[in-house]
């Protein structure tokens, strides 16, 4: 699917006056699914993530690429013991840690009590919306 897309930024602070922008073409797809083959949509319940520089919510859509190796400093997917969570994947000396954006939730060491970890994909884009309820009601599993 394409949208229009107008190469500009727009202020958040106060308005300039507008320049003329030409609308340029930008296919979402692969913008936010570029290795379709190994890419998925995932959906965020709960608050660990929120509050952070990540901009993670609660009931925000994922964009996750299994494709890219994981490295220090992504928001990864990975299953621990057995359940997914989204977590940032931080490297301190030779360990690896789980580290939620929200202080409120404990890190997990990797190799520590949880040995079973397995990273399934990295975090490639955030999609949230401005006007809640809206996309539960458009995104269901069939």
């Amino acid at each position: 699917m394409w949208f229009r897309f107008f190469d500009s930024m727009v202020p958040a602070g106060f308005p300039s006056p507008a320049d003329d922008h030409q609308a340029l073409r930008l296919d979402l797809n692969r913008l936010l699914l570029p290795h379709p083959d190994s890419s998925y949509l995932v959906r965020v319940m709960g608050e660990s993530m929120s509050g952070g520089e990540s901009g993670i919510r609660d009931g925000a859509l994922l964009a996750v690429d299994c494709h890219l190796q994981a490295q220090h400093d992504d928001v990864v997917i990975a299953v621990v013991e057995g359940g997914f969570t989204v977590k940032r994947l931080l490297r301190r000396g030779d360990t690896w840690f789980l580290v939620p954006d929200n202080p409120s939730y404990p890190e997990v060491r990797i190799g520590g009590e949880f040995d079973m970890i397995d990273v399934w994909g990295v975090v490639t884009h955030v999609v949230t919306e401005t006007r809640r309820g809206r996309l539960a009601t458009r995104v269901r599993v069939s």
